[in-house]
């Protein structure tokens, strides 16, 4: 947020300055899961809409496995910032039509309350009471 306000500052300045942004090629396939989040997250920093547009769509079609394994992640960076709406978006319907991946997410057991009392209060989780109480019970241990 703070690179947000130095650039409305600083268009919002009556002083003319000549600012170039040079951003260099970069394969996203060659890159890890994380280095994509820490572009993402700066690209929302400077509001750069169609680099955020763009790395969204990449990660939900090439980093999908990834981001089950790691949801607790994607989901608390995809509501840190209000432009990561494809990654919201993404993670909602994870949550509404597919809740038994994330139980099976090896990091699990460090999502917060009130995302594990949506989990557990959806229609369509295929587990039984039983194995939702196990889940329950694990993560309320760890």
């Amino acid at each position: 947020m703070m690179a947000e306000k130095f650039l409305q500052n600083l268009l919002d300045d009556k002083e003319f300055y000549d600012i170039t942004i040079e951003v260099g090629g970069i394969s996203l396939e060659e890159c890890n899961t994380l280095e994509i989040f820490k572009i993402l997250d700066a690209a929302g920093e400077l509001s750069l809409q169609e680099l955020v547009a763009y790395l969204q769509s990449f990660l939900i079609e090439n980093k999908a496995n990834w981001m089950e394994e790691n949801f607790n992640f994607v989901y608390q960076t995809s509501f840190e910032n209000n432009s990561f709406l494809e990654l919201q978006k993404y993670c909602t319907d994870l949550i509404s039509k597919e809740p038994a991946k994330i139980f099976k997410s090896p990091n699990y057991f460090s999502i917060p309350e009130n995302l594990l009392i949506s989990l557990i209060q959806n229609d369509y989780l295929q587990m039984s009471e039983v194995q939702v109480w196990e889940q329950v019970i694990k993560w309320g241990l760890a």
